[in-house]
């Protein structure tokens, strides 16, 4: 919403009174993100991901600012990471529709676009809700404004808001019509 200052001051809040909350911490470095504040950005990235080593979504979110400040080797040592963690979630929980998004995107980061979009659409043909594909165009419309050229998050964009589309216009079926009452002389 462009609502920046309002986040921070929301965030940096939450943080004084949790000061290891990850969750407030990396939200807060989206926020830095999206000011392209990237310096403070990666301090609150390298931060959460200091506090929840295991986490995929804070080595994404850090890798996006080394890309943005063209830092090759460590964008794709976080993205392997983070692909990594996801793909271990993947074969835990296979119907894990948020994971499977995630780590989707993490594939398109690091350039796997074939592989990205098989689990794009392995999640849509597995009925992932509405929300999570919303929620995945999200994510994508995030890597397009820092990467407004990257055709793939383009068309992966594209293909999740198609089939949204496509499911809000399709009748839906909620049981059995109504029965109507035929009427004798």
């Amino acid at each position: 919403m462009g609502r920046y200052d309002e986040a921070l001051a929301d965030f940096n809040r939450a943080i004084e009174l949790q000061p290891n909350y990850a969750w407030a911490i990396a939200s807060r470095g989206e926020t830095y993100r999206l000011m392209e504040h990237y310096d403070e950005a990666l301090a609150d990235f390298n931060r959460a991901v200091e506090l929840e080593p295991d986490e995929d979504w804070p080595l994404y979110d850090r890798a996006l600012i080394y890309q943005a400040l063209r830092q090759v080797v460590e964008v794709h040592a976080d993205l392997t990471v983070a692909i990594q963690y996801a793909r271990q979630t993947y074969e835990e929980t296979s119907q894990d529709w948020r994971n499977i998004f995630n780590l989707a995107l993490y594939h398109l980061a690091a350039g796997e676009s074939m592989e990205a979009e098989r689990l794009y659409r392995e999640a849509l043909s597995g009925e992932a809700s509405p929300y999570l594909i919303r929620e995945a165009i999200r994510n994508l419309d995030d890597l397009l404004a820092l990467f407004p050229d990257h055709l793939q998050a383009q068309t992966m964009r594209d293909l999740l808001q198609a089939h949204l589309e496509e499911k809000s216009s399709s009748p839906t079926t909620r049981g059995p019509s109504p029965k109507r009452e035929i009427l004798t002389g």
